[in-house]
């Protein structure tokens, strides 16, 4: 294996508000590697570093820490999106410091893991809030996200491969339960009986059949088919805001 020795580049324009993949991206182009080059860097495969440029796959710890140590960024910019690409430039160096990010928007959002689901269960239809639910920052969030009610949920399960995986996290809003006979086409979390899972909605037989069919996008996993009675709450999946990449 060769890997190629990173260079640093000057950088002459401003950089926008850059997405997760946009900034791997560009880390790599002002380093001078090529996405094999990255590849051999953090002992991955090639389409995986591929898939993160593209934003279909988010980065796990391991691979971000790396990109850190061995590309010289700072751990701010890499995984805020907030500061310089670089916290110091060296004396004679031929480093430039990219403009600082500012007015960085974000949303803490109340964060659902897999053992808290009974509980989360048990609140809904109550007065109680999240408040004592961790929380999980989000930022630049998108409009639907930015409303106020979203919430987050952790993957557990591997009916939702491969899009989701468990551990995963994403960012949900909640849909009126008035509403819920109108839901098709996307990935939803279910609150119902006594369960809450994360399956597809393709098809809406609420209104004819008063029941609703849940897919697995895993064809191992099947599908589920509810009655409209027993739906306690539903919540629309919007964003994967954390996950790691196998």
């Amino acid at each position: 294996m060769n890997i190629v020795e990173p260079q640093k580049t000057i950088l002459t324009t401003p950089v926008p508000h850059l997405s997760m993949s946009e900034r791997l991206k560009t880390v790599r182009r002002l380093r001078g590697l090529t996405q094999q080059n990255m590849a051999d860097l953090l002992e991955i495969a090639r389409p995986t570093v591929a898939q993160l440029e593209g934003g279909r796959h988010q980065p796990s710890n391991e691979v971000l820490e790396t990109i850190i140590r061995k590309l010289e960024v700072s751990r701010d910019w890499l995984w805020f999106g907030t500061g310089p690409m670089e916290e110091t430039s060296p004396v004679g160096g031929d480093t430039r410091m990219l403009r600082p990010l500012l007015d960085v928007d974000y949303i803490d959002c109340p964060l659902i893991p897999v053992p808290a689901r009974a509980g989360f269960l048990d609140m809904i239809g109550s007065q109680s809030d999240y408040g004592h639910y961790q929380t999980v920052r989000i930022y630049n969030p998108s409009a639907e996200i930015s409303k106020g009610d979203a919430l987050a949920f952790e993957i557990d399960g591997d009916s939702m491969e491969p899009q989701l995986r468990p551990g995963m996290q994403v960012a949900v809003v909640p849909v009126q339960i008035a509403d819920v006979k109108y839901a098709v086409s996307g990935v939803y979390v279910v609150a119902f009986a006594n369960q809450l899972t994360v399956k597809r909605i393709k098809d809406n037989d609420l209104l004819t059949k008063r029941q609703l069919t849940l897919h697995s996008d895993n064809p191992k996993a099947g599908s589920l088919t509810i009655a409209g009675e027993d739906i306690r709450g539903l919540w629309k999946v919007i964003d994967i805001i954390r996950g790691r990449v196998e």
